[in-house]
């Protein structure tokens, strides 16, 4: 759920399961949220001073969220 004042700049990751990671950037403050969806629930949001920070931390959280595929012996 987005909250006042806050504005979408990307969508970052999205998985098949309807999981998403957006950054956002709220223009009351000098900050940058990471918000991970699914069907308009939050499942972790964080607030970044950097984006680059904001966007190599979305790379490691997609692996929480993703699907592992387990080899077949």
């Amino acid at each position: 759920m987005q909250e006042k004042g806050e504005v979408p700049l990307a969508r970052l990751w999205q998985l098949s399961d309807g999981t998403s990671c957006l950054l956002l950037k709220d223009s009351r403050a000098e900050n940058w949220q990471l918000r991970v969806i699914r069907n308009s629930n939050t499942l972790r949001a964080e607030v970044f001073g950097n984006p680059l920070v904001a966007m190599n931390t979305a790379k490691e959280w997609r692996s929480t969220y993703e699907p592992t595929v387990e080899a077949s012996h």
